[in-house]
């Protein structure tokens, strides 16, 4: 474990954490090719439309259900951007769970003007570049969360976990996730355009999250053999590869378990 980068809750970040958190997206943000903010969100939705939603693909014609290990490997490649320009940085997720005095809907990292350093908040928005996209999109990225009594609950999670077959809990997790990109509204709740959002990444770091929970409950004998070896494009990934998230470095700071791979458990 000793290699092992630890994600953290926003929840518990420390002003340094929150300023290197910010400066990975700062300087990602700034670079417009392959390793950039803009290319790398484009692959989820406008204008590659990698992403797997509800067992399907815009490249696919066959349903499958990949919602989780095309996000979680999709997660791993931003991280990794992340660090490329900021060493020791990790993603960290956020728990929507939590309510007041802990947080009240979207954590303040991701809603102030500027950062303690005074420069512009990068975890506020972006703005989006895609003259040639069809429909066009160049603009700010936009948000109109609702109220926060309505973020899925603690008892939601418990629910979804307590489901011990592979398509029950990947089903009922990904319709948690559904509701998150609806509450946070604006281009979080448009397919196409929602990793553009900032906090996109972080809240796809609580499903994958929850996903890891739930495999040291249940490891990964219901994870279908025939799902092993696909391909999770434009990945050069398996999904047999990101069935342990300690083989790609990572662990979440509330999920200290071991869990066997490769379709054993």
């Amino acid at each position: 474990m000793a290699d092992i980068r630890m994600r953290q809750g926003v929840h518990n970040l420390d002003a340094s954490q929150v300023a290197a958190f910010r400066d990975s997206y700062r300087q990602m943000m700034q670079i417009n090719d392959n390793r950039g903010y803009q290319v790398l969100a484009g692959r989820h939705g406008v204008p590659d439309w990698y992403c797997w939603h509800h067992q399907q693909n815009a490249r696919v014609a066959q349903n499958m259900r990949l919602f989780l290990p095309w996000h979680r490997a999709y997660l791993y490649t931003w991280e990794l951007a992340m660090r490329d320009r900021v060493p020791g940085v990790t993603l960290p997720w956020w728990d929507w769970t939590l309510g007041p005095p802990r947080q009240n809907g979207l954590p303040a990292i991701f809603t102030q003007r500027t950062g303690a350093d005074g420069q512009p908040n990068p975890l506020l928005g972006f703005r989006i570049n895609l003259p040639q996209a069809n429909p066009r999109v160049v603009r700010p990225t936009r948000r109109s969360p609702g109220p926060p009594n309505e973020l899925p609950r603690q008892a939601d999670v418990d629910d979804c976990l307590s489901r011990t077959e592979w398509a029950d809990f990947s089903d009922a997790l990904e319709d948690i996730h559904d509701q998150v990109h609806g509450w946070v509204s604006g281009d979080m709740g448009v397919i196409g355009t929602a990793a553009f959002d900032p906090i996109f990444w972080s809240h796809h770091a609580m499903i994958d999250r929850i996903w890891w929970l739930w495999q040291a409950r249940n490891g990964n004998g219901n994870v279908p053999t025939d799902l092993l070896d696909e391909v999770l494009a434009p990945f050069n990934l398996q999904v047999r590869d990101v069935l342990n998230v300690h083989d790609l470095g990572y662990e979440y700071a509330a999920a200290q378990s071991v869990v066997p791979i490769g379709g054993t458990g």
